[in-house]
């Protein structure tokens, strides 16, 4: 197709059963203006056999020659669309059929904005949602928040990490020619680091429906978004060079307006601004874990006389207690922190599911006619108590 609107990218690797019913969801698309890329990287099952069996003019594969991991593979695709927006899909996810029409439309009267996302569904191997069952290991919300500004944005990335689904995202490609490509130094976190990149310089809007199916696999998943310690760690890791990088680099009004809460004094100049970044940085915890050394990096970057000036006469804040801090142990790893944490995880998902149950009971009990009737009963036995 002729210089179509949309470039959708698909990055394959060893998705031979799902691949074929990620594709029949763009293909499916209400909205029929685009063109669909795709690289297999090297894949050691039949995707590539699955992939071939679609015959569209639109579809652009290219089997990779060696493996290049995902983030590579993502540039590349990138690197090779033509559209006005790129759509990212993962080569096991799936859309719902007026997914881009209703993405594109906004982002048409929209101009200002830079990456439009929708909202998500979790789903199991087998294509079933994980809010329709009774016991989940997992946060079925994770995907499912509200839109908010750019400081509510970044607020939230520092408390709870990434909650843009990478499956969901249109993004404009100028911005994407500003922005750049994704960093190949983030396994685990390429799409988190995009994101908080892209939102230092542009709105993001996220559409309050889910228009998209993101595939959780529990068993025989070794992919990056996987649940091992390994990619736990990573996690970790790259969220630390995420979350310092992300205070860095934001401005000062986005930065009040995120954290005015946790600020120490009104910020009167440049000095303040980075003794104020210093001292949220110190806050920062990943799963309930404290973790100083964004903060460490970061003022250690920073100090020089004038630094320390500032913050021994407005925050009674010596050298000596940065040395406290660069002197501590960090407790990132606690032995055995990963299984503790799944242990703690699926119980705390399982307690949330019971009171959304009893919660749902309860309103559905408020509403019906014998408990209107019985009301005055109830109103006159906690007159009696209080008595």
């Amino acid at each position: 197709m002729r210089d179509p609107k949309v470039s959708v990218v698909l990055a394959v690797y060893n998705h031979e059963k799902y691949v074929g019913q990620t594709m029949e969801s763009v293909l499916g698309q209400t909205y029929q203006n685009w063109e669909f890329i795709i690289i297999d990287d090297c894949s050691t099952d039949g995707s590539v056999n699955v992939v071939r069996q679609y015959e569209d003019e639109r579809i652009r594969f290219y089997p990779a020659e060696k493996n290049r991991g995902s983030v590579l593979t993502f540039n590349e695709l990138l690197r090779k669309a033509e559209g006005e927006y790129v759509a990212i899909i993962g080569s096991d996810d799936v859309w719902y059929e007026n997914k881009l029409q209703e993405q594109v439309d906004f982002m048409e009267r929209h101009g200002e904005v830079g990456v439009c996302f929708s909202q998500a569904e979790l789903m199991d191997e087998n294509g079933i949602l994980y809010s329709s069952r009774e016991k989940c290991d997992c946060d079925v919300d994770i995907f499912r928040k509200e839109n908010c500004t750019r400081a509510q944005s970044f607020r939230h990335f520092f408390e709870n990490g990434n909650y843009f689904c990478h499956s969901s995202s249109l993004v404009r490609c100028r911005v994407i020619q500003e922005i750049g490509e994704f960093s190949p130094g983030f396994r685990q976190t390429h799409d988190y680091d995009y994101w908080v990149r892209v939102l230092q310089k542009y709105p993001v809007y996220l559409l309050p429906k889910s228009l998209v199916k993101y595939r959780r696999i529990r068993t025989g998943n070794e992919s990056v978004s996987a649940g091992n310690q390994q990619n736990a760690i990573r996690v970790i890791n790259e969220s630390q060079d995420i979350v310092y990088k992300m205070i860095k680099e934001m401005d000062l009004e986005v930065f009040c307006e995120a954290f005015q809460d946790l600020l120490k004094k009104e910020i009167k100049n440049d000095t303040m601004l980075i003794c104020e970044k210093y001292f949220v940085l110190l806050g920062w915890k990943i799963w309930g874990i404290d973790s100083r050394q964004p903060a460490i990096r970061f003022l250690g970057e920073h100090l020089n006389e004038e630094i320390l000036e500032c913050l021994e006469k407005e925050y009674q804040y010596s050298l000596n207690d940065y040395y406290e801090e660069t002197g501590n142990p960090v407790n990132l790893y606690p032995i055995q922190f990963y299984g503790e944490y799944q242990k703690l995880e699926q119980i705390f998902y399982e307690q949330r599911r019971i009171i959304a149950k009893l919660k749902k009971e309860i309103r559905e009990m408020s509403q019906s006619r014998s408990w209107k009737l019985t009301e005055p009963l109830r109103a006159a036995k906690r007159l009696v108590k209080r008595r």
